[in-house]
């Protein structure tokens, strides 16, 4: 695999890092080990970075000539599976190629045209995000240190996202899609205030006060649990 700044476009793979990481070619698997299925996804994640910076975040805790030398190896053995191009850089600093497809790449761009307001959505537009934006947790399983901060980086974005899709889903009149949105972000952070408070106020919007109580039931229980609070005045009075 040559790692060279004018490698050419990669044609057919695919790189899923929502649920478990995995390399596709023409849809089939690609056998990578832990540690290279690891490589790629701290690239797709982190974008191009010094080799230096990814030998210490794959082995943090190996001297930094050893964890260079896994670096190395790590390579050598993507070359043997992937082809020229996927992996491009040069002798200090390694990405991937930009028009690899990756999953988590089309997530991002989605919260970020829904977050930045520079497009005026269309109930067409908005389900297409909301169908991108929900999905399986980031590379289900693994619990490295920088895999962590990047879930919950990952984690707010969508988080945001939802709740902007829920606002534009009602103000469009789709309040079961609204309803789905809100739904989604309280799965992602359910003792998070503002998920809660849209859902009940969707439901009472289409008159449901049995579901807006259970949802509110469910989530003072929640915080009361986990945080040994009560829900804030401005989510009592919902329900007032």
């Amino acid at each position: 695999m040559t790692v060279d700044e004018a490698a050419p476009a990669v044609v057919g793979y695919r790189l899923n890092l929502l649920g478990d990481a995995a390399v596709l070619h023409d849809g089939a698997p690609v056998p990578l080990l832990r540690r290279e299925r690891l490589l790629v996804s701290l690239l797709a994640l982190q974008g191009s970075r010094p080799r230096g910076h990814i030998a210490g975040t794959l082995w943090p805790e190996t001297p930094e000539d050893r964890a260079r030398a896994s670096l190395r190896q790590s390579l050598r053995t993507l070359r043997q599976v992937l082809p020229d191009g996927f992996v491009v850089g040069g002798p200090g600093s390694l990405g991937l190629a930009p028009s690899l497809d990756v999953d988590v790449w089309e997530v991002r761009h989605q919260c970020e045209t829904v977050l930045s307001g520079t497009v005026r959505l269309t109930v067409r537009r908005a389900l297409e995000a909301l169908h991108a934006i929900t999905g399986p947790e980031l590379l289900l399983g693994e619990f490295d240190d920088w895999v962590d901060v990047e879930r919950r980086r990952l984690q707010r974005q969508r988080l945001h996202a939802l709740e902007r899709l829920t606002r534009e889903l009602k103000r469009l009149g789709e309040t079961a899609w609204a309803i789905s949105a809100a739904e989604a972000a309280a799965d992602l952070d359910p003792l998070r205030e503002e998920p809660a408070a849209l859902l009940i106020a969707l439901h009472l919007a289409e008159g449901s006060v049995v579901e807006a109580r259970r949802t509110f039931d469910s989530f003072r229980r929640r915080l009361r649990t986990e945080l040994r609070v009560d829900p804030s005045p401005r989510v009592l009075a919902l329900l007032r």
